[in-house]
């Protein structure tokens, strides 16, 4: 049989943290396809679909909340949250693949999920800006007076 071709586990979990876990549980679900359990990949999944969502609702929301006690730690809780609900399943994998394969699998290469990690941070600050951009301009949300820019 030969080896299967898989993303380091654990360097897949560490950078969840940096790129949410849209981003691990895509990853994890590459690899447990990779091993034949479609279950868990699907499981994988939907927490790319719950973080692509959240992510999504919060983008709309932030602007209308920001001023609020919990809108200024909200986006910071989200993330932690998101992540840490996650993680379990992420070392699910880390265990599954040191307990039965250990470093008998090929190694997948990083550059096109890091460079979509990547895109995606900028994606979503793009549109975040541009929400926040066209909340001003219409006037949904007005500049504060003290704002630099009408001074």
């Amino acid at each position: 049989m030969n080896a299967p071709k898989l993303y380091n586990p654990m360097f897949a979990c560490v950078l969840a943290l940096l790129f949410t876990p849209m981003f691990g549980g895509f990853l994890h679900a590459a690899n447990w396809r990779e091993l034949g359990n479609t279950q868990k990949a699907e499981l994988n999944m939907s927490w790319v679909r719950r973080t692509f969502v959240t992510f999504a609702v919060y983008v709309v929301a932030e602007p209308f909340i920001r001023d609020t006690l919990i809108g200024r730690y909200l986006m910071i809780a989200l993330f932690f949250g998101l992540w840490l609900s996650w993680l379990p399943l992420g070392i699910e994998q880390c265990r599954y693949v040191a307990r039965t394969i250990g470093r008998n699998y090929v190694s997948a290469r990083w550059g096109k999920p890091l460079m979509l990690g990547t895109l995606g941070w900028i994606t979503y600050t793009a549109i975040a800006i541009a929400l926040i951009l066209l909340l001003h301009v219409t006037g949904i949300d007005p500049l504060p007076a003290t704002a630099p820019v009408l001074q």
